[in-house]
């Protein structure tokens, strides 16, 4: 899964994340969001089945600029009792038609999760092959616990242990802060 393809998706990721936003409790905007890429990291499933992305997106439909923090798991089959995490299907144009879940559901996810925290898993850049991030840190290595998962991250100093991201603002300055923590 380390292959970054330069295919479109229809509908495409932002498409399906907009309409799936509205319907969670941690969603502050009001109507429709205007979702922009500005960050995120991938994992990668050592079976090479589970395409794993831990997607940051700013909410440019106000002034606010909320940040939001979903991973995305993508499979070629649907994951058995696993409804109530599903984000919608979109037809890849290299690899077909993909299910696409809120990652916090998928079993592959919440190991290559336990596998980043032990060390053992390395962050890869979220839109080049084959290449690591560099700008992802892990707070804790080695420590034992459950990562969860924060929604709307805030950047500035990271206190607790958990998993640093990076994002940009709207003027493409780079921002950082906590976007797993270790519950």
């Amino acid at each position: 899964m380390g292959i970054i393809y330069n295919t479109s998706m229809n509908p495409s990721k932002n498409e399906l994340l907009a309409k799936w936003l509205v319907t969670q409790d941690f969603y502050d905007g009001q109507g429709a969001p205007d979702l922009q890429d500005v960050g995120g990291f991938r994992l990668e499933d050592p079976a090479g089945e589970v395409g794993m992305e831990l997607r940051l997106v700013a909410d440019r439909a106000d002034r606010s600029e909320v940040i939001y923090h979903v991973p995305f798991s993508y499979r070629a089959e649907a994951l058995e009792d696993a409804e109530a995490y599903l984000v919608g299907t979109s037809d890849h144009g290299i690899l077909g038609l993909r299910y696409i879940y809120d990652a916090t559901g998928d079993p592959v996810f919440t190991a290559q999760l336990n596998e980043l925290l032990a060390g053992r898993a390395v962050p890869q850049h979220q839109n080049n092959s084959f290449e690591e991030d560099s700008n992802v840190r892990v707070l804790g290595n080695g420590v034992s616990g459950t990562l969860e998962v924060i929604r709307r991250p805030v950047a500035g100093e990271v206190t607790g242990q958990g998993v640093v991201g990076s994002w940009e603002n709207a003027l493409g300055q780079p921002l950082s802060g906590l976007v797993l923590r270790i519950a």
